[in-house]
């Protein structure tokens, strides 16, 4: 098992540690004073922010929203979930939604991931806004044993690769990609040793073989 899959577990196994802790005991805070409680509370937070520092300082971290949208760790969008003092504000200024505690009203943490484990995914999509450098920016589950994904996704190690369109015609060996900036907007051109003319649409879905693993 490679260093940085086995340190990326550990962060997980230690956060789901943490946050059954934090649940199990916030279970018990009615016998509390406000001021026990607001102590108790600050010291949870504490810990998350711990546990959120700890994957920002591995530089390898994207967050999954629930949407299995990717995104970056500083995307304002994410902040909500980032931030775990703004999360837990609102408990802090009214300490009766703690001991209303129903199971499922805490803020959630973020779901905390490195690129392998982006890449492993089957489908995803990155956000538009802080756009993440990932293999692709659309990711989907095509056909078994095939990997589908938008030409405007194509990079530099897909060259040498066979490909074929979403409907199953093949198109050949990338052989060149390019994007130009025009003064009508950005020029994409794709071009494929078994098509006449490039593929200019940086929507079109193509696909290649999935390589089987070796092991």
């Amino acid at each position: 098992m490679h260093e940085e899959t086995r340190m990326a577990q550990e962060r997980e196994q230690e956060a789901s540690k943490a946050l059954n802790e934090q649940e199990n005991f916030l279970r018990r805070q009615d016998y509390l004073s406000d001021e026990e409680l607001t102590e108790n509370l600050l010291a949870g937070i504490r810990r998350e922010k711990a546990i959120v520092e700890s994957w920002l300082d591995s530089g390898d971290c994207f967050v999954l929203s629930s949407a299995g949208k990717v995104h970056l760790p500083q995307c304002s969008s994410m902040r909500q979930f980032m931030d775990r003092e703004a999360a837990w504000a609102p408990y802090l200024r009214d300490l009766e939604r703690v001991r209303d505690w129903s199971g499922d009203t805490y803020p959630s943490m973020p779901v905390l991931r490195t690129r392998a484990q982006v890449e492993d995914l089957k489908a995803y999509k990155t956000c538009p806004m802080c756009a993440p450098t990932l293999d692709h920016s659309d990711k989907r589950q095509g056909v078994r044993g095939w990997t589908l994904l938008k030409a405007g996704s194509l990079k530099a190690k897909h060259f040498g690769k066979t490909f074929s369109l979403a409907g199953g015609s093949s198109i050949g060996v990338l052989t060149e990609i390019s994007t130009v900036e025009t003064a009508q907007g950005l020029d994409f051109r794709a071009e494929f040793d078994g098509l006449a003319a490039p593929v200019t649409d940086p929507m079109t879905q193509v696909m290649y073989r999935t390589p089987r693993p070796t092991h």
